[in-house]
């Protein structure tokens, strides 16, 4: 900017701004993604925080790359984290069905050795055979019947005669 004698002023060689963002804004992204990682790897729990880091590692790049606005910025990073949380909550609840929607085959095993009322025996499930216990106190078990698994104590299972097919 030149002054009144035609003069360039000092001051309005400094006030330029560059068309560059500052490299301190790739910076603190980077360790923003770097936080939030070590996070996630000391606290797994919180699942979403991966997609968080990644999201804060590409908006570190794009911005040591392309000058982008605060704006854009925060937004990008925000989309990556929650599209990136949401398909992640999708593939994990595909992969890990709800336990009231679990198979019958899953539910059932078949008696090996006679179990008395409240007793313990052998049943095979999942094509091995567990040491189990009858949670019913009146029937008798036979070898080859079908029974519910109920649950499971360490290495013994929880099982209850099945209803008898019509």
């Amino acid at each position: 900017m030149l002054d009144v004698f035609g003069d360039r002023s000092p001051q309005s060689e400094t006030s330029k701004q560059p068309d560059m963002s500052p490299i301190w804004i790739p910076l603190i992204w980077l360790l923003v993604a770097g936080v939030l990682l070590v996070i996630e790897l000391v606290q797994p729990s919180f699942d979403g925080l991966m997609f968080a880091a990644f999201a804060g590692l590409v908006v570190s790049v794009m911005t040591a790359v392309l000058p982008l606005p605060a704006w854009l910025q925060i937004s990008l990073f925000s989309l990556i984290t929650v599209v990136g949380t949401l398909w992640l909550s999708r593939w994990s609840a595909r992969r890990n069905p709800k336990p009231g929607r679990r198979q019958l085959k899953e539910e059932t095993a078949e008696v090996l050795d006679a179990i008395q009322p409240g007793g313990e025996g052998r049943v095979r499930w999942h094509g091995q055979s567990w040491a189990a216990s009858s949670l019913d106190v009146e029937t008798v078990l036979r070898p080859g019947d079908r029974v519910m698994v109920m649950g499971r104590e360490g290495t013994r299972l929880q099982v209850l005669p099945s209803l008898p097919r019509p």
